[in-house]
């Protein structure tokens, strides 16, 4: 396969069995050989979007200079989109930084697997660069004008020698009456001036070397956003602002992303026009630890990368409204040691401020303490996938402060499973 000039994509001997993979899979928690796969697709893509091999800053716009730190999570997405790594979001790009593949540079981050072939495009460039110069010298020696000295080399002149000899041999046999060549087809007129196909009119898209070259139609013009959707999503955004600043003291309010009216609406037409889902993940995002981690903290551009913010979209609404109408924490019947361990859970996480996850856990009701092990039954399948992606570590860690060893979720479908049958820890 030709990519970008080159037909071949290499792997060091040694790398396979290097610290980098070694280290990079088992943080990831992949295989080694799964890992190497991940990063041969890596590389194949690479050598198309990343000519240089580095990632660098977008071109500075009008009110917007240009800012590594903003665009890394557009980095970090685009090689994850490639690897199609469906872990945790930044989790791949993490690891290709900590074990080296990756290298910060200034205000670029440059892949080092793509030092080679970077080497190999740079040296066909200057070769190709060295025989246009060739050509252009041969053309000005023809139109009279002195040319550059040629190479002294034996090979030289003995290339030269070949092309004379060849020249001199096509002229002689069209000389001849052209037995050699053939018939030679006079040249067409030009098409009249109003067939001449235009460019604007029949663009034709690019495409790799071996593939065929389709025509294509221009991209419609997209419709432009109405004045009350814009509104709503300028609204929208001073809402996650507020979110934000209240998760985050001290910290400063955010200009509106370029792209954010857009998203929204992508984002609001993905969750059936409920924006009260939307908000749902906002809320998400930000007591995450993975919007936590973020530099600058909770920023609303991570949180609006394709892969990030339908991570914390649930599947429906909690029948409670707003967190803040929790003003105190939800009861339970503490007539029993489960009863008594989960109501000092809720407690705990309303002096602690996360009211909305106490919008999701108040559904979990105490059934018993098994094993040292609190027993919480949910409604169903999709509400336990929710609450133990979103705040299972949360739930352990108040468990263990109960003196209990960890929870486990139970299903009603499995109330008349018995015992032996469910009492592996999820």
């Amino acid at each position: 396969m030709t990519v970008g000039g080159l037909d071949w994509v290499q792997v060091d001997v040694g790398f396979p069995m290097s610290l980098a993979v070694v280290g990079a899979a088992r943080s990831l928690g992949m295989e080694r050989r799964a890992f190497l796969g991940a990063i041969v697709e890596l590389q194949i893509w690479a050598v198309q979007a990343l000519p240089s091999g580095r990632f660098e800053p977008f071109p500075a716009s009008a009110g917007r200079p240009r800012d590594a730190s903003a665009d890394e999570p557009i980095w970090c997405e685009a090689v994850e989109g490639a690897v199609r790594w469906t872990g945790a979001p930044g989790a791949f790009w993490d690891a290709l930084l900590r074990t080296g593949i990756l290298v910060r540079e200034d205000d670029s981050v440059r892949l080092t697997l793509c030092d080679r072939y970077v080497q190999v495009l740079e040296k066909r460039k200057k070769e190709a660069e060295r025989k246009r110069r060739e050509r252009a010298n041969k053309a000005a020696a023809s139109a009279g004008r002195p040319a550059d000295a040629p190479g002294t080399s034996a090979a030289r002149k003995k290339r030269e020698r070949e092309t004379e000899k060849k020249s001199s041999s096509s002229a002689a046999a069209v000389m001849e009456g052209g037995s050699s060549l053939g018939h030679l087809a006079p040249v067409p007129p030009p098409p009249p001036p109003d067939e001449v196909t235009s460019e604007d009119i029949d663009p034709v898209q690019l495409a790799l070397p071996g593939t065929h070259l389709v025509p294509v139609s221009l991209p419609p013009e997209p419709a432009a956003p109405s004045r009350d959707a814009q509104a709503q999503a300028e609204s929208f955004f001073e809402t996650f602002q507020d979110e934000r600043t209240r998760a985050f003291r001290g910290v400063p309010r955010e200009d509106k992303p370029p792209g954010w009216s857009d998203w929204y609406r992508h984002a609001l037409a993905k969750v059936g026009g409920d924006e009260g889902r939307l908000l749902t993940a906002c809320r998400g995002y930000l007591q995450s630890d993975w919007g936590r981690s973020r530099q600058p903290v909770g920023t609303s551009v991570a949180f609006c990368s394709p892969k990030v913010w339908v991570r914390y979209v649930p599947h429906e609404q909690p029948d409670s409204a707003e967190p803040a109408e929790l003003s105190a924490p939800p009861s339970v019947d503490t007539s029993s040691q489960a009863g008594r361990a989960w109501q000092r859970c809720l407690t705990r996480l309303h002096e602690q401020g996360k009211r909305y996850a106490l919008l999701w856990l108040q559904k979990a009701h105490p059934v018993d303490v098994r094993d040292g092990r609190l027993i919480l039954a949910v409604p169903d399948v999709y509400f336990r996938q929710w609450v133990e992606e979103n705040y299972g570590a949360l739930v352990d860690a108040l468990v263990r402060d109960c003196g209990l060893v960890g929870v486990r979720w139970r299903l009603p479908s499995d109330e008349d499973v018995p015992e032996a049958a469910t009492s592996m820890p999820r």
